[in-house]
């Protein structure tokens, strides 16, 4: 594997102490890892302790030995020329070319500012320069073309990793080898339940909701994976909503915990869809908090009256998966921008009506059973 520097934006955030670095820690304990890696953590703060940033990492020797906490102003230019310069001492201590990782892991509204900055900075057009982006990826359609055709001035497609975590679930991934005759099938349904609720993350989701939080973001990609996990654009491009059988619902108790008596943001969500020119199947993605039980599956049922159920949950951490596929070049279950358009396509109308009325947003006890 080439020489690497993982360069992370967003260090300090709750993604990172959850899931980036115990990661990277795993990765290092499976020797999955170039013998040269250096970690670079962006921050804005200069008193940033490592050790803190560590709490749920098994063994921290390796990321003790290899990560350097980088304090920079990320709207000031002046810092990303420091940047470049530490980035080119580490590359020649390394004696070769160095492929360079930059995860944004902030808030779409940031990563367009710095991916700005990386291009005018000239770090954007290093030889083995990669650029690795969170969801969600646009708030609808006419946004994520936006924001597409902007990252597109300063990046090659092919150099732009868009993630999500649960095309990296070694569950999902094995879907590759999981032959579905479609037309001996009668509906799928793909359901992501959970049991928390908010949990504090009332700001973050205030401006999501389920849809975008979990159907846009990732249930499309795992039914067109099911469907045909190595032709997912054309699954996508095949379907539309069923408006009329649509469901939303929000559970009782979320006003108070989003301190906002009047929000009609869903936390459950169902949403029914037809292919066009298939024999008859229906596909179900559904996702919802605050429910009985903590699950991700696939439900199958054939016309001959057969159901089979695929469990997708996967208790380790998928993002080993998402930087080694990214050292390694393998985009296969990144998300294309094509799948990007062609699930905010998908939604669009379900987003319009949802403009216009609440009419139908139902209100569900805590605990119920999806």
């Amino acid at each position: 594997m080439n020489n690497t520097i993982i360069i992370l934006v967003g260090i300090t955030g709750d993604l990172s102490k959850r899931k980036l670095l115990p990661a990277i820690d795993g990765l290092a304990r499976k020797g999955m890892l170039p013998e040269n890696f250096k970690l670079i953590g962006i921050t804005r703060r200069d008193n940033v302790d490592l050790n803190d940033l560590l709490i749920n990492v098994e063994e921290k020797d390796f990321l003790e030995d290899h990560t350097q906490l980088f304090t920079m102003d990320l709207d000031n230019a002046d810092d990303y020329k420091k940047l470049s310069d530490e980035l080119d001492l580490i590359e020649t201590e390394f004696g070769a070319t160095t492929q360079r990782l930059y995860y944004l892991s902030v808030a779409p509204t940031v990563s367009l500012p710095i991916i700005k900055h990386l291009s005018d900075s000239g770090l954007a057009h290093h030889s083995e320069t990669k650029l690795m982006l969170e969801k969600p990826f646009g708030v609808d359609l006419e946004n994520a073309e936006k924001t597409i055709e902007e990252i597109g001035q300063y990046f090659d497609e092919d150099d732009v990793y868009r993630v999500d975590h649960y095309l990296a679930k070694q569950t999902v991934r094995d879907l590759v080898n999981h032959k579905i005759d479609m037309k001996y099938v009668k509906s799928i349904t793909v359901t992501a339940a959970e049991k928390i609720a908010i949990e504090g993350r009332a700001d973050f989701y205030e401006q999501t909701g389920a849809l975008r939080d979990f159907i846009q973001s990732h249930l499309l990609q795992v039914a067109a994976m099911v469907i045909s996990p190595k032709s997912r654009i054309a699954v996508l491009k095949n379907l539309s909503v069923d408006l009329d059988n649509v469901k939303r619902g929000q559970y009782e108790g979320y006003k108070e915990a989003a301190h906002n008596p009047d929000s009609t943001v869903e936390t459950f969500v169902s949403i029914p869809l037809h292919s066009k020119g298939d024999d008859g199947f229906v596909l179900t993605v559904e996702s919802g908090k605050a429910l009985d039980r903590k699950s991700t599956d696939v439900t199958i049922v054939y016309k001959d009256g057969a159901t089979e159920v695929i469990s997708l949950n996967d208790a380790t951490n998928a993002y080993e998966s998402v930087y080694y596929h990214a050292m390694q070049g393998d985009k296969q279950f990144f998300v294309t921008k094509d799948e990007v358009l062609e699930t905010w396509r998908i939604l669009k109308p379900v987003q319009e009506k949802w403009a216009t009325s609440v009419d139908d947003l139902f209100i569900y006890v805590q605990g119920t059973k999806m």
